[in-house]
């Protein structure tokens, strides 16, 4: 028994649910193994075999098992590999209202077989579901970088994310992924990072072109009618400063300006960025004093 049990863990990230042991075991055979170690409570109905921790992909897949359900949002767009948004609990879309420690439980009505995949042995929403779940609080160009992603990895079928929206009756915010795909449509990449999210805010009175190519180069920011593009950069190897000077050169000599902000300007707001932003009229300057 204890062979078969390790077995099908093996292939379930090291995990086994009661309704599985109940197929060998009595209860009280499960709750000797519990005792002795061999099994580790994980959450009501799901055990850890043999071992006390679980792999990021197990805990994900204990959450869904436990819920009845599928990795869902942000801890679905880490699984697919589709979005940079960190997952602050795991979340798991079901038809079941409960709740369950360390997890973020979406609870819906129905959760059409359509709108479920599995990835590396574990259930999650298809990348077009996401789609429709990022639409609760993330903005048109944070779901284009989404889309972009996906897009890349070959993923990303209009039509299908289309019938995904019909099926998601009463959802109150799809006009941002209606914007979204307009944007890919575009050619933009969405935001890339927190800064750059941070930044748009900031400029959100006079939108730019986000992430798209000009010149053969993808600039962070550009505005056509100003001819100004504004770059957004985290810390830089020497390397990366080089070229990105040598690039600069070009968009200068076609006529463009360029302005370069650190991340910390972007989230600290500095004098500096601000006033040049208002040279522009991109924004006003804070008030002295």
């Amino acid at each position: 028994m204890d062979a078969w049990i390790a077995g099908v863990a093996a292939g379930q990230h090291a995990l086994i649910t009661v309704a599985q042991l109940l197929t060998v075991l009595s209860s009280g055979a499960i709750t000797q193994r519990v005792h002795r170690g061999s099994l580790h409570r994980r959450y009501t109905g799901v055990y850890v075999v043999g071992q006390p921790t679980l792999s990021r992909e197990g805990e994900w897949l204990a959450a869904t098992l436990a819920c009845d359900g599928a990795l869902s949002v942000r801890s679905g767009g880490l699984l697919h590999g589709v979005s940079r948004f960190h997952e602050e609990a795991i979340e798991v879309t079901t038809t079941r209202r409960m709740k369950l420690e360390g997890v973020r439980v979406h609870t819906v009505r129905r959760l059409d077989p359509r709108d479920i995949t599995s990835h590396k042995g574990i259930p999650v929403t298809t990348i077009h579901r996401l789609l429709v779940d990022f639409t609760d609080g993330h903005t048109p160009h944070q779901i284009a970088n989404v889309i972009h992603k996906a897009a890349f990895l070959g993923r990303f079928v209009e039509p299908a994310v289309r019938d995904a929206m019909a099926r998601a009756h009463g959802r109150r915010n799809l006009g941002a992924l209606e914007r979204a795909i307009e944007l890919h449509r575009m050619g933009s990449a969405g935001t890339r990072s927190g800064a750059e999210d941070a930044f748009l805010r900031i400029v959100a009175s006079s939108e730019p072109l986000v992430n798209m190519d000009l010149l053969g180069f993808e600039a962070d920011f550009r505005w056509p009618d100003r001819r100004l593009v504004v770059e957004v950069d985290g810390g830089q190897h020497p390397l990366r400063a080089e070229a990105d000077e040598a690039r600069d050169g070009v968009l200068h000599d076609a006529g463009w300006t360029v302005l370069r902000f650190s991340d910390r300007e972007v989230y600290k707001r500095s004098a500096r960025m601000l006033a040049a932003l208002e040279t522009y009229r991109l924004t006003r300057a804070p008030a002295a004093g």
